[in-house]
């Protein structure tokens, strides 16, 4: 039993290796791609400032927003959002699939609506209209969960598509 003196209530066990960052909290909790790939760029004969510039930080955004906020945002208004973030988010993959999984999928949901509308089918716009809300928030909140992991939430062949756009550029 630990005396009086040495006892720390809140001090985590010496077996016990958390990290002590919070992804949610605004931090980052491991900025670069892969320790493998940073110990190789150290280990071989590249330069100390070429090894640093070669580390890709997969949670930096050139808006400077958290990851996890950008991609929900590309789901706030339908394509128009998605179109935006495309435009102006360069540097982060994940950001950039959510604006094409946004862009796809609600212009094909708009076009459908556009396509009823001609019909004067009001109950199944008002279904449309229902279901493009409730995707718009599903999609966000899923967005938003995975930016800690930046696992990518796909639809079903739009998803397949925006991987792959985003992969080829």
């Amino acid at each position: 039993m630990a005396s009086p003196s040495t006892f720390s209530p809140y001090q985590p066990p010496p077996d016990q290796h958390r990290p002590t960052s919070s992804y949610q909290a605004g931090q980052s909790p491991s900025p670069y791609n892969s320790p493998t790939r940073a110990a190789a760029a150290s280990s071989s004969s590249v330069s100390g400032a070429q090894a640093d510039a070669e580390r890709v930080n997969k949670y930096e955004t050139s808006l400077g927003a958290r990851v996890d906020i950008e991609a929900a945002l590309c789901y706030a208004l339908s394509p128009v959002s998605g179109i935006i973030f495309l435009i102006l988010e360069t540097k982060n993959d994940y950001v950039r699939f959510h604006a094409w999984q946004s862009i796809i999928t609600f212009t094909a949901l708009l076009v459908l609506m556009f396509f009823f509308s001609l019909f004067s089918a009001t109950g199944m716009l008002w279904f449309l209209f229902i279901v493009g809300l409730g995707a718009q928030g599903w999609l966000g909140y899923k967005a938003y969960t995975s930016g800690d992991s930046l696992d990518r939430f796909q639809l079903p062949y739009v998803g397949q598509i925006a991987s792959q756009w985003v992969d080829s550029e």
